[in-house]
């Protein structure tokens, strides 16, 4: 924003300051009277009466049609926040799949799609498949493109923080990959990339066990292993995107343990194939057959020592185990428990995610939905 200010500058920049913050208040409140706007922000009625008018012609606002029978006497107006009035998409991108969710303001979801690929993929062509899961999004949602107010991405890998993913073991030829940049030619609007196990955390966090836990550590486990860490209440990414790879811990036992119970890291068109071999593995576990249940002990052992590593650096609330393996909570979670509990001080809680396979793109939608709050304070800003 320019600092030069034409005449009346001083007043449309107050005006500007006063509907952002009505506009806030409106989206943390719900329906709310002038009266309970005017005491959330401090201002004067009068000034919150000009805000609401200017936002509600602008459309970030509508006046709120009590639901219910008749009232005596005439009731205060309420108003509330427009969810519909933008969206904001969120989009897993993995080595078999693509899924995309479009939401509103508020984090309603709107539509998704999702699209099976081959996990060969040239990194132009699972472009392509992305451009075209979100295009489908919209689409079948009847959403114009315009509305779109932030995108996010979640991928496995090192991802930088102009969003170019700079290694992924997982998606061939995804090094030192601009992302963002070549997704944003499809957007106008910010477009952001993180690691698909920071954004699991962050879903975790708001939808999940690990709702308003602080300090967590998910462990994203399926034919491969990805960390997010939440520290503080925030996610933490590390100097260079690079904050969680605990899976370079003693690489080679790590991959013959993980592939003895989940096949191949990258794999090919045969993961349905896969991941049924797992799950009769795991039934025979669950019934005691001893070869079955020495590929789950040793999996975990290994898995634990990674664990308690991070344990013992960070000292979380809590660890979420999450990813395809969390419905096999019941027989991994008392093994990495007992082991974390002989190595660590103070042994965090463990929990499996409650969230299910579509954390990653919910993890970036709430993403989205942070980038969408600045945007929004500037398109309201740019029509007062």
């Amino acid at each position: 924003m320019s600092t030069a200010q034409p005449e009346g500058g001083g007043q449309s920049l107050l005006r500007l300051i006063n509907s952002v913050a009505v506009l806030s208040a409106l989206r943390e409140s719900g329906p709310a009277t002038l009266t309970d706007l005017a005491r959330a922000t401090g201002l004067s009625r009068p000034t919150v009466e000009a805000a609401v008018d200017e936002l509600v012609e602008q459309g970030w606002a509508a006046e709120h049609e009590p639901r219910g029978g008749r009232r005596v006497g005439r009731p205060a107006r309420r108003f509330a926040f427009r969810a519909d009035s933008g969206h904001v998409l969120g989009i897993d991108v993995g080595a078999h799949r693509v899924l995309g969710v479009l939401s509103e303001l508020d984090g309603t979801t709107v539509r998704t799609a999702e699209a099976r690929v081959d996990p060969h993929l040239d990194p132009e062509a699972r472009l392509a498949e992305v451009r075209d899961v979100a295009t489908r999004c919209l689409t079948s949602a009847g959403v114009d493109r315009s509305t779109v107010m932030a995108v996010a991405v979640g991928c496995p890998g090192i991802i930088a923080p102009d969003g170019t993913v700079t290694l992924s073991t997982v998606i061939p030829g995804w090094v030192d990959f601009p992302l963002a940049r070549k997704l944003a030619r499809s957007f106008a609007c910010p477009v952001l990339v993180d690691n698909d196990a920071n954004l699991a955390a962050l879903a975790e966090r708001d939808y999940g066990i690990a709702r308003d836990v602080d300090d967590l550590i998910h462990l994203l486990i399926g034919r491969r292993i990805g960390v997010g860490l939440v520290l503080g209440g925030r996610v933490h990414r590390g100097y260079g995107g690079a904050a969680g790879e605990i899976g370079l811990l003693d690489f080679t036992t790590w991959e013959r343990s993980r592939q003895l119970l989940l096949g191949p890291a990258t794999g090919d068109t045969t993961a349905a194939r896969d991941h049924e071999v797992t799950e009769r593995l795991l039934q025979r576990a669950r019934a005691g057959e001893p070869d079955a249940v020495g590929i789950v002990d040793e999996f975990c052992a290994v898995l634990a020592r990674q664990a308690i590593a991070m344990t013992l650096t960070v000292d979380p609330q809590l660890i979420v185990l999450g990813g395809g393996l969390a419905d096999a909570a019941d027989l991994l979670l008392p093994r990495l428990r007992e082991h974390i509990a002989e190595r660590c001080v103070r042994p965090p809680e463990l929990a499996a995610s409650t969230v299910g396979p579509e954390a990653v793109a919910l993890g970036a939608v709430r993403l989205a939905l942070g980038a969408a709050d600045e945007a929004l304070r500037q398109q309201a800003g740019a029509r007062t």
